[in-house]
């Protein structure tokens, strides 16, 4: 179909409806200076004046200053959870407008950087009930694993989804559990020295003759979702609640979950314990109790040390000090499961310290947790690093710069390289509710990491478009942009923005392109791995690169079709499929875009062809097109998003590579 597809949305009495048109005279931008800038960069929101602000919390640094993961975003986005890598990674989140039909599950690319990449894409397929509480592991591969809870309440099952490492699905939704007569709820995942996937979670009244109470249960996927075990059972006392687990693989190939157990101990206990496991799921010890004393535990959560042991940490009730109510507690395990001692982490004490999250950097972890009214505006974001042995290194730390309002729900994820994301939900204000804001925390050592490769988008026979992500978070006084093996500091453009067009080039000839940003205090970042593209040759055919007409045709110019043809009868020219990046012999391939109004609001839908890359735009009157959000990677075969109700508008989608 065409490079576009439009739908207009207009008001008829007190229906609504819809409007296609398409416009084949509508072609894409060549700039004819050599040199232009597209797209403004985005603000810096909460930056340092430095790269570095040093926390004296063992060899842990602020790298940067908090920033934005997503633009605005309608609703609430809350329920982060994050896993990184040294390529980058992923975050993903409870999004209330997402899907339409409730609660969804979106997630956004993070680049080497930790920098958000392109625009944020719906992981759930089903949209019945709602999806809530998601988790994401990092691939050994640079793929990614998502799990989450859907369906109706009380009869939530687990699901997760497999993501390739060039971002494509691996797999539709696949249903994690077999038992299917009961709820579950608190998936959590890990990946594994082998590359293979645990998902644990807990399961209502599935243990046999257990009263309707919750037990622990887990199952492996290999790296591309295919299922290695059935379900097994990770509690072995049955009794009452066994809940809200947690996993993390180990550095020997075993993993270790842990979870909170009610009146095993004694009656009306509360208490953490831990159980360690094969890397095909068969136990190697038996339940491990991790809290020392009898105080109500919640919230546990764990991560992996070198050698094969583990950091547990969890949430404790004050019963002494009735003002200090919730706390942070931890303690480290050896290879062997024998624990060391059990420290409180928190020093501020007044209030609610709840809900904590743990990542490993090396022989340290930073552990982070919300906390109330500590830094002067209700909940706020503290955390504290350790050492190996539990060991807090230094005092507390405050994660978040913007104090106004809540900042809630942290996670954490560390790249195994000395760098950690911290990320959480920041109140923004009523029309936005609880925006995305993260911190970045590395060792004092760690330098600055190059860029993504740049994407080089064909114009013409004469010009190329080079863009990449803006950094986020740090102060950058400009990005230089190195062409055909260039080396700093002779750089072929200086710019502030993240997109340039290069004009007047060779026809037929391919580029390649480097990028680099200079910090503010004058520090250059490594260049990036390069991108190259290919301009088009000197000759269209009716504006269609010959090229293009060769690889769907043939080499055989006088058995082309014309351009205003439609070849494969599907409605769209091969003008128009050109556009669109479609294939114009086959009729399944076509861009088609559809409003469809959902509980949520009003919904732009479209097919995509996986790998490319489309933009959403807006219009009052078929002129003066405007960007709606950023660019969105095709990871499937569709896409989605809400669009702007109140005045009537065109919207079309348009592919930009």
């Amino acid at each position: 179909m065409a490079g576009w597809s439009r739908t207009r949305l207009r008001p008829a009495g007190k229906k609504w409806t819809t409007q296609r048109t398409t416009d084949k005279n509508e072609p894409r931008l060549v700039m004819a200076a050599r040199i232009t800038h597209r797209r403004r960069i985005q603000g810096l929101l909460g930056v340092a004046m430095l790269p570095l602000w040093v926390m004296a919390q063992g060899d842990l640094v602020f790298q940067g200053g908090e920033f934005a993961l997503t633009d605005p975003l309608p609703g609430d986005q809350v329920q982060p959870a994050v896993a990184v890598g040294p390529m980058g990674g992923y975050i993903v989140w409870e999004d209330e407008f997402t899907d339409g039909h409730g609660q969804g599950v979106s997630a956004r690319r993070l680049d080497a950087s930790l920098s958000g990449v392109l625009s944020t894409f719906r992981v759930n397929q089903t949209l019945a009930g709602d999806q809530n509480r998601p988790a994401v592991t990092a691939l050994k591969d640079g793929g990614a694993v998502f799990a989450w809870q859907s369906g109706r309440a009380s009869m939530q099952q687990v699901m997760a989804r497999f993501l390739s490492p060039d971002g494509l699905w691996l797999t539709d939704e696949l249903q994690v559990n077999t038992h299917t007569n009961t709820g579950k709820q608190w998936p959590a995942l890990a990946c594994l020295a082998d590359g293979t996937v645990v998902c644990v979670w807990a399961s209502w009244n599935q243990e046999a003759g257990n009263r309707p109470m919750q037990g622990v249960f887990g199952r492996r996927f290999s790296p591309t979702g295919q299922p290695l075990t059935g379900e097994f059972a990770i509690n072995l006392t049955t009794p009452y609640n066994q809940r809200t687990p947690a996993v993390a693989g180990l550095a020997d190939g075993r993993f270790v979950v842990v979870w909170v157990s009610e009146q095993q101990r004694f009656e009306n206990s509360v208490d953490v314990y831990a159980r360690l496991f094969r890397s095909d799921g068969t136990p190697v010890s038996g339940e491990i109790l991790v809290n020392a004393d009898t105080n109500v535990c919640a919230n546990p959560q764990v991560a992996a040390l070198p050698g094969g042991g583990f950091l547990v940490i969890w949430g404790q009730k004050d019963t002494l000090v009735r003002s200090n109510s919730w706390d942070i507690w931890g303690r480290a395990f050896d290879a062997n499961g024998s624990g060391g001692a059990v420290r409180r982490l928190n020093t501020h004490t007044f209030g609610d310290q709840f809900a904590p999250k743990i990542a490993s950097a090396r022989n340290q972890a930073l552990v982070v947790w919300t906390s109330l009214e500590q830094d002067g505006s209700r909940e706020g974001v503290f955390g504290r690093v350790l050492d190996a042995s539990g060991l807090p290194l230094g005092g507390e730390i405050q994660l978040n710069t913007t104090t106004r309002g809540q900042q809630i729900h942290p996670a954490v994820a560390g790249d195994g390289a000395g760098r950690l994301l911290v990320v959480w939900s920041s109140f923004t204000g009523v029309d936005h509710g609880f925006d995305l804001r993260a911190q970045r925390v590395a060792s004092a050592s760690e330098p600055l990491l190059p860029l993504d490769p740049p994407v080089v988008s064909v114009l013409g026979s004469n010009a190329l478009s080079v863009s990449w992500a803006p950094l986020a978070g740090f102060p950058v006084q400009a990005y230089e942009l190195y062409m055909n093996g260039a080396e700093p500091p002779q750089a072929t453009v200086v710019t502030t923005r993240n997109v340039v067009t290069v004009s007047n080039l060779l026809h037929s000839t391919t580029y390649s392109f480097r990028v680099a940003y200079v910090l503010t205090n004058g520090q250059r970042s490594p260049l990036s791995a390069p991108g190259s593209n290919t301009t088009y040759g000197v000759w269209s055919y009716g504006g269609i690169p010959s090229e293009w007409m060769a690889q769907h045709f043939g080499a055989d110019l006088w058995s082309w079709p014309r351009p205003q043809d439609d070849a494969d009868g599907d409605g769209a020219t091969n003008w128009e499929e050109f556009l669109a990046g479609t294939d114009p012999r086959d009729t399944r391939s076509v861009l088609r875009a559809r409003l469809h109004r959902a509980p949520n609001g009003m919904y732009l839908e479209w097919n995509t062809q996986p790998g490319l890359v489309y933009q959403v735009q807006a219009s009052g009157g078929l002129t003066g097109w405007t960007n709606l959000g950023g660019p969105r990677f095709a990871h499937g075969t569709r896409d989605s998003m809400l669009v702007p109700g109140g005045e009537a508008a065109f919207y079309r989608v348009i592919r930009l590579r």
